[in-house]
């Protein structure tokens, strides 16, 4: 059969396209060649992140012409990696499916002399990098030409000249982010900028405050395209997370638990991101102990709606099970739940049941007779309580797990005239009261309902009278 040009170059056509495809859908092995001049006959390390976690993947020697190669059959994870020559001395480098390019600098100036060959991600990566020194050299350079002009520094003539470098930086990321939107470098700069909506958010005096809330929590996220894994193999995701939880989100309850449910709600059909941040919830993260935040609340929350069979199929049958059991235990004494009535013994031998106190308001006040903390706690408690009494504060002060003689003892030295009983075998009220460390010290209203827990002494007197307002609010 005779093959004429038309069909030889039609079949040329496709080969070459099906080998594209191939070669697009093939992840190439990895050949990290590097040449660090200053840095010779010394070993240097790989390192990568993965969601919280930075661990040593590998390392190579650099020869006397600080010369390296990092080279494997089958590629790394795609994301970000450090390359650690010393405690104080690293750089970075970016890893997407194209895996082989090579790095040349010196010790003298590491980021700013970087050469890249065969990586776009690097390439722009320091080009980035080089921009900010670049920028930061400029404008100490002005800096010092208004100065010495001058005589003195303008605060006002600073500041717009610190803005027009800021509006340069921010016009180059834009550049680059429309030219090479899917690049690893572009998912991984925009994750880390501040999302300038939420300004608008905070600004917009129309908005129902509950709205408003959970509408600057999700602007948070805007920049995170959580359907790109390859960001949870760099920092960003945890820098984002953390800074989220613990200097965004207020210390209270109910916030910290609506931005749990709106970063949820972002991740729903994402699982890999879904399970690093239930999982760290529940697992790693330690909210405030304040008045005003109930970590318990968060806790069973997350884990009665994220963490069940259901909702976490790619979970362990036996960790499910005791985020479960965690959490039915936590779940008594939360916030804004009814404090749990108890008969206990005192010191006299009768029994008291919390009740039936009279009092509006009962502090219960768990120690044990040892406790160093609960020994610095009870005289000031003692000392609030001939204060607070007047205003319709009763204290239950329950001794945990204290032998008779050291509990009597204890309230002795301590001037404790308030109500004493002894939880004797930690059952009787601790299956009720979720007392995890001592002392502690939890607030009852009149309906006996808890208004907060983990309280220090001086907190008590402002609880009280916060309830009080705000059940005039709602009664007037």
């Amino acid at each position: 059969m005779k093959i004429t040009p038309v069909i030889t170059l039609l079949l040329v056509s496709v080969f070459f396209v099906n080998c594209q495809l191939a070669r697009a859908n093939h992840l190439e092995n990895t050949e990290i060649s590097l040449q660090i001049e200053g840095a010779s006959s010394c070993w240097i390390y790989l390192q990568g992140v993965h969601k919280n976690v930075k661990s040593k993947v590998d390392s190579t020697w650099l020869d006397a012409e600080g010369k390296g190669l990092f080279k494997y059959d089958t590629p790394l994870d795609q994301g970000y990696y450090d390359l650690v020559l010393s405690e104080d001395v690293s750089f970075s480098i970016l890893l997407d499916r194209d895996q082989t390019f090579s790095l040349k600098t010196n010790m003298e100036q590491l980021v700013q002399n970087m050469e890249v060959q065969g990586s776009t991600e690097n390439a722009l990566l320091y080009k980035n990098m080089q921009l900010d020194f670049d920028l930061q050299e400029r404008f100490q350079a002005e800096v010092m030409d208004i100065q010495q002009r001058e005589q003195q520094l303008d605060q006002n003539l600073i500041n717009q000249l610190r803005e027009k470098y800021f509006a340069e930086k921010a016009t180059s990321l834009n550049n680059t982010f429309q030219l090479y939107p899917d690049a690893l470098f572009t998912k991984y700069e925009k994750a880390r900028q501040e999302p300038q909506k939420m300004y608008a958010i905070l600004a917009d005096q129309s908005l129902d405050p509950g709205e408003k809330n959970e509408m600057i929590l999700s602007a948070f996220w805007d920049q995170v395209d959580f359907s790109d894994e390859r960001l949870l193999h760099t920092p960003v995701i945890f820098d984002k997370l953390w800074q989220y939880f613990n200097q965004f989100v207020p210390d209270q309850t109910d916030i910290k638990i609506l931005a749990a449910d709106v970063l949820m709600g972002k991740v729903m059909d994402q699982p890999a991101y879904y399970a690093f941040f239930a999982t760290w919830l529940v697992d790693d993260y330690l909210p405030p102990i304040t008045g005003q935040m109930d970590p318990d609340a968060l806790y069973v929350h997350m884990v009665n709606n994220y963490l069940t069979e259901e909702c976490a199929p790619w979970a362990d049958s036996l960790k499910i099970y005791a985020w479960q059991l965690r959490a039915k235990g936590r779940s008594v004494s939360l916030i804004g739940e009814k404090g749990a009535n108890f008969s206990a013994k005192t010191p006299e031998g009768t029994t008291q049941t919390l009740y039936d106190v009279k009092s509006p308001y009962v502090a219960l006040f768990f120690y044990h007779y040892d406790c160093d903390h609960c020994i610095e706690t009870a005289p000031k408690l003692a000392q609030q309580y001939r204060m607070l009494k007047e205003q319709g504060l009763e204290i239950i002060a329950v001794a945990m797990d204290t032998p008779e003689e050291e509990w009597k003892d204890f309230i002795r030295n301590n001037a404790m005239n308030c109500i004493n009983v002894t939880d004797e075998d930690n059952q009787a009220i601790y299956n009720h009261y979720n007392v995890w460390a001592t002392p502690e010290i939890l607030l009852l209203n009149p309906d006996r309902t808890i208004i907060g827990k983990h309280l220090a002494v001086e907190d008590i007197s402002v609880f009280m009278e916060a309830d009080r307002v705000k059940f005039q609010f709602f009664t007037n």
